[in-house]
């Protein structure tokens, strides 16, 4: 390899600085947006916007084994999905009800159904877990 290619790569990575390849969109998959419910509270509200070509929603939620996670959508035709602690996931299409059988990190995602005409558009998505 060059010196000067080299010093190009290293330059370049410089500038970029470090974790700069690891960035995401908030809300992707691959950067699910953590949700925090309140002391005291065990319901929250998600409200946010399935839009085209944008990759969202997915939310993470920490939970105790023996818990279960309930959940209700009111907006466009979407997806629902959950991927469990052990990275194994359900989907599209789950249960408003899920029995947690291990304590960790959920997925809980949101998604276009491309196959509906009413895909795309603001949603209030509602997550308890007790």
């Amino acid at each position: 390899m060059s010196k000067t290619l080299i010093a190009a790569a290293a330059a370049l990575a410089s500038a970029l600085g470090p974790g700069a390849a690891l960035a995401c969109d908030a809300g992707a998959e691959a950067c699910p947006i953590p949700v925090e419910m309140k002391p005291g509270t065990d319901t929250i509200t998600l409200v946010h916007e399935l839009k085209q070509n944008v990759e969202c929603c997915y939310y993470s939620l920490a939970a105790r084994a023996g818990q279960t996670l309930t959940w209700s959508f009111q907006g466009p035709d979407a997806r629902s999905l959950i991927t469990y602690p052990d990275g194994s996931s359900d989907g599209p299409g789950i249960p408003n009800s899920i029995p947690l059988k291990a304590t960790g990190t959920y997925i809980l995602g949101f998604t276009p159904d491309l196959m509906a005409d009413n895909a795309y558009g603001p949603f209030r998505a509602t997550v308890t877990i007790k």
